[in-house]
């Protein structure tokens, strides 16, 4: 594992430092547009009907680099678009240079972190800027550079050539121990920072959890209020029919009954995509619970002639109704409690 990690890695630095044929003009410019993106690789942003290949730049193929560049545009794009000027390619396929809404150009700023290189395959010449921040990262052993310097470091000490020329074999025995160090090393700083990043990514998948958990049940939340609310009112209209002493306010001039609360589904509608965070049974009873609830408006016309027993046998059902709503939204806000609850924990 570590001897194959040592030459990964010389490949990757020889490749880096090998010209190849420019492919792409950064002058060939076909137009600028304005679009919201999504991050789905180091050098890839993937819109609706449209995947963008960064201009000048390709990832390095370590995993902990490739999370480190995810991370940086997630942060530099968050939810507001960005604005690229296309290279070449087509209305679906294309190859752009992009910023951010601050104008800070993408490319720029994941080769100043180390965290890509620079495609020697296009005209990057052109953009003096991308190899001016891929040398900068490189003196500053950034991102992959560090790990660049770190087996440069791993090489022959000076005084190496005294000891081959009094016992080559000391000598052999003595490389193989420094490369086994050193290389013992840089795998232990990988897996720490695989390591980190897995927590990381962990962290945030919680967060995001927490945000859909307490957003959802905060619509729950208000539809219970809303039913309840509905059954105060309906309550008092039934009390009301039932009165002996009193005239039906409908018998005068008529009413109208609505046939079930006003209830709020815009949460769930447009968290949908997100279910995958929450546990499959938890996803389950809760599109179970939306699915069972009214959604158009209904209104019933109780004019002066229907009978008084008609009238309260109607408002009747539209309490069971509204009553029968509850005990199922309470069961899932609890379950999200739980949910939150655990979120906490984990953040502690």
């Amino acid at each position: 594992m570590r001897v194959c990690l040592f030459f990964i890695s010389l490949a990757v630095l020889f490749l880096m430092l090998v010209p190849a044929p420019a492919a792409l003009a950064a002058n060939s410019d076909v137009g600028r547009f304005t679009r919201a993106v999504t991050p789905v690789n180091p050098v890839t942003l993937q819109a609706e009907g449209l995947r963008i290949t960064l201009w000048g730049i390709r990832p390095v193929g370590d995993a902990v680099i490739d999370l480190k560049a995810l991370d940086l545009m997630d942060n530099m794009i968050g939810t507001a678009a960005v604005t690229c000027r296309a290279i070449s390619g087509t209305s679906t396929d294309m190859v752009a240079r992009c910023a951010d809404h601050t104008g800070e150009d993408l490319g720029l700023e994941l080769l100043n972190h180390g965290y890509v290189v620079v495609d020697r395959r296009q005209d990057v010449s052109s953009v003096p800027a991308y190899m001016e921040e891929q040398r900068a990262a490189h003196r500053n052993a950034e991102g992959v550079w560090r790990q660049v310097d770190m087996m440069d470091k791993a090489g022959a000490p000076a005084w190496l050539p005294i000891v081959l020329g009094a016992s080559p074999v000391a000598g052999l025995l003595l490389i193989a121990l420094i490369m086994y160090y050193k290389l013992d090393r840089l795998e232990t700083q990988q897996q720490d920072e695989q390591e980190q990043a897995r927590r990381k990514e962990d962290q945030l998948l919680v967060r995001e959890r927490h945000v859909l958990v307490t957003t959802i049940e905060g619509e729950l939340g208000e539809n219970k209020n809303r039913i309840e609310a509905f059954m105060t009112i309906y309550g008092a209209m039934l009390e009301s029919l039932k009165s002996k002493t009193e005239t039906p306010k409908y018998q005068q001039s008529g009413d109208i009954v609505q046939k079930h609360p006003s209830l709020s589904r815009a949460v769930f509608e447009t968290s949908g995509g997100k279910f995958s965070l929450l546990d499959m049974k938890l996803a389950a009873q809760l599109s179970k619970l939306y699915a069972s609830l009214p959604k158009d408006q209904e209104y019933v016309n109780i004019e002066p002639g229907v009978p008084l027993e008609s009238a309260i046998a109607l408002v009747e059902k539209v309490l069971r109704e509204a009553e029968a709503l509850l005990p199922p939204i309470t069961a899932v806000i609890t379950a999200l409690d739980e949910v939150v609850a655990n979120s906490r924990k984990v953040e502690n």
